[in-house]
């Protein structure tokens, strides 16, 4: 093996395409999830932990706080329902046989690059820097591990 080698190059900037694949199944869905999938991530040596939950519905929530609509998060909410509603249709023809579109086609291809939970928790040595009910974005790429359910740390 040639460690200096391109082709012999191990990228550790991609995500684990195990996790991409459940989040983009996740962005996929067209209702609300509640309560979201508990997932617990290593992240820059934090541990973040909440409700996995459809980009498009964390937008949604992230309009919502503060008892009023925030006009580029509902914009964005709907521009991402919108595109998750497209590449779910697409899937539909696919699977029959039919013919898709351009729009549905480039919804269907977009690359997943980031995770939404709610109900986090970020855990650092000795701290808790977020209060439940939090709403976390993060990128795909910059989780180093991760294991289904919530992990809460106690200190004694």
């Amino acid at each position: 093996m040639d460690l200096n080698g391109a082709a012999d190059r191990i990228d550790w900037a991609e995500p684990d395409s195990v996790l991409g694949t459940y989040v983009a199944q996740m962005d996929r869905l067209t209702e609300p999830v509640n309560p979201g999938v508990p997932l617990s991530l290593s992240v820059h040596g934090l541990l973040v932990s909440g409700e996995l939950i459809p980009q498009w519905q964390w937008f949604a929530e992230v309009s919502e706080l503060n008892d009023h609509e925030d006009a580029f998060y509902v914009g964005t909410a709907e521009h991402v329902k919108e595109q998750s509603d497209l590449a779910h249709e697409a899937i539909k023809i696919r699977d029959t046989g039919g013919e898709i579109t351009h729009r549905q086609y480039t919804a269907l291809m977009a690359p997943t690059r980031h995770i939404h939970l709610r109900n986090t928790h970020i855990h650092s040595p000795g701290t808790n820097h977020s209060e439940p009910g939090s709403l976390w974005r993060g990128r795909l790429a910059d989780v180093s591990g991760w294991t289904p359910g919530t992990t809460l740390l106690y200190e004694d």
